[in-house]
């Protein structure tokens, strides 16, 4: 076998692989979509999700624990352990989705989703081809993630924020961007973990499709509320 034919074979064997690492983590991510959905419609037709606002907070602190969680032990973690993680978050958010078709109607609901998931997949994709490097600006991203927390903290006192619609349309154009960037980092932890192998290939795989995850869980929720406010408006 020639140089080139050794050449080619290799790099087909590599983007194999790397499609196949990705397909692994979509699919994670798919489960977890899955389960949030499977939760949230059983709270909602076995009315469940008419509990103490009290649960909310302790369910707030129990996914912010298994985000700090999985952030911190990803890489020591088994990988039932990091699978586990992933799947009871996306419950637990299940169970706090339960309520959106009561604040909103169902059609805002599945339409609200099926914008979500277009656009999440369009910017995964855009992530997964483009040839610029989204990690360049990873400090604006991350600054436009706390000056989001804090525009939505503030909201909740400041009732001209809390009206308005301009962080829910920054919000969605902000998550945008994350997913690209997010896709670009599962397939550096491929080639960083020598083609996705071992423990940390796998767990990050986990990591990978939690973030996404919480990518389209954002993009969702803030284009629900775009569309709930133009459908209280007609």
């Amino acid at each position: 076998m020639s140089q080139f034919q050794t050449q080619q074979t290799t790099v087909s064997s590599e983007t194999a692989g790397l499609q196949s690492y990705i397909a692994g983590v979509f699919s994670r991510m798919g489960i977890a979509v899955l389960i949030t959905a499977a939760v949230a419609f059983l709270f909602y037709t076995t009315n469940l999700y008419m509990f103490s606002p009290i649960a909310f907070i302790f369910i707030a602190i129990a996914e912010f624990g298994i985000c700090i969680f999985l952030s911190s032990r990803i890489m020591t973690m088994k990988q039932s352990t990091a699978t586990a993680c992933l799947y009871g978050y996306a419950a637990l958010t299940g169970v706090t989705f339960s309520v959106l078709p009561v604040a909103f109607d169902l059609p805002t609901f599945f339409t609200a989703f099926l914008f979500a998931a277009v656009m999440f997949l369009c910017c995964a994709v855009i992530g997964h081809t483009t040839n610029v490097d989204l990690s360049k600006f990873t400090g604006l991203l991350i600054g436009g993630l706390i000056a989001m927390v804090v525009a939505t903290i503030a909201s909740l006192f400041i009732p001209a924020l809390r009206d308005s619609l301009i962080i829910s349309y920054i919000g969605v154009i902000l998550f945008l961007f994350i997913t690209a960037w997010d896709m670009q980092k599962v397939k550096s932890y491929y080639y960083g973990t020598a083609g996705g192998q071992g423990t940390a290939g796998a767990n990050l795989a986990v990591y990978g499709a939690f973030q996404l995850y919480l990518d389209f869980i954002n993009i969702f929720l803030y284009i629900i509320r775009i569309f709930g406010s133009r459908s209280s408006r007609k």
